[in-house]
């Protein structure tokens, strides 16, 4: 009996002893709309220092757009609504058609079709818009996405230059212009990159800067950039690659915002088809 219960007890140590030496198993995680658990997985804003909550996230897996995440109109009745434009300088309808998920990436397609919208008028040109207006809003926080901007060209070089189209990453409040505008990224005057901020008391304003690197091409060799905001009660900073290119202080909302992304067509030197494509949004809250 002593000798069971001896060779009983090394047993069970050896087995001990074999477990402990065993690896550890971490079960992978799937996609998610909400921040990782491990703090090291947390991406940070680039450039931009401090402690961060990530709040919001949609690196555009799979082959569909995520509907809890996004509308593909501008404020449609419906997510396949054919909706006009945002305002009477664009020349498109917004098709969720236009909107496509390939690749790891989101793309907004702008081509020459025509398409009748809600509003009951025919546009000859057809565009790809996204919005979070009924399922993401927030205020006060750093909004961030990375963006291939097409070169104005037409081709598929990798050196992008934005025109002569408006692409455009941008916060908007549900009362425009009495809650306030953010334009993060739009071209605008032909290959020219630069941010904007709108708002309203008895009369309109706006405010915004060109950064000289994003005057005519883009820098570096990339048509890939990242384009962010870091907005906080009465200070909205402008990032682009991690470096500041401006800041306002005037007007500076506090209303809750929802993210935008479109490929605007306006202007005479429109360059069809073109296409915008979306890597990534986040958005954090300071800690």
């Amino acid at each position: 009996m002593a000798h069971s219960v001896l060779r009983s007890a090394v047993l069970v140590g050896l087995l001990g002893l074999l477990v402990a030496a065993l690896p550890a198993v971490v079960p992978t995680q799937g996609v998610q709309r909400s921040a990782p658990s491990a703090e090291a997985a947390v991406p940070r804003p680039l450039g931009v220092g401090g402690q961060w909550r990530l709040i919001f996230w949609d690196g555009f897996a799979g082959s569909r757009l995520k509907t809890d995440n996004w509308q593909p109109n501008w404020l449609g009745l419906s997510d396949t609504t054919v909706t006009k434009p945002v305002n009477t300088d664009e020349r498109s309808c917004y098709d969720p058609r236009n909107v496509r998920v390939t690749g790891g990436t989101l793309r907004l397609k702008a081509e020459k079709r025509t398409c009748k919208a809600s509003n009951g008028r025919t546009y000859r040109y057809a565009s790809g818009l996204v919005q979070s207006r009924h399922d993401f809003q927030f205020t006060y926080g750093y909004a961030e996405a990375r963006i291939y901007l097409p070169p104005s060209n037409g081709s598929a070089a990798p050196r992008g230059s934005c025109g002569p189209n408006w692409p455009a990453f941008w916060l908007n409040g549900d009362n425009w212009r009495t809650d306030g505008e953010f334009d993060v990224m739009e071209c605008l005057s032909g290959n020219d990159v630069a941010w904007h901020v709108h708002w309203a008391t008895n009369k309109k304003h706006s405010a915004g800067g060109y950064p000289k690197a994003w005057r005519n091409d883009m820098p570096g060799s990339s048509g890939w950039h990242v384009f962010g905001v870091d907005w906080s009660p009465g200070r909205a900073t402008f990032y682009y690659d991690g470096k500041k290119v401006g800041t306002q202080r005037s007007g500076v909302t506090g209303k809750s915002h929802y993210l935008i992304l479109n490929l605007g067509v306006s202007g005479s030197a429109i360059k069809v088809p073109q296409t915008m494509q979306v890597e990534y949004v986040r958005v954090w809250k300071r800690r």
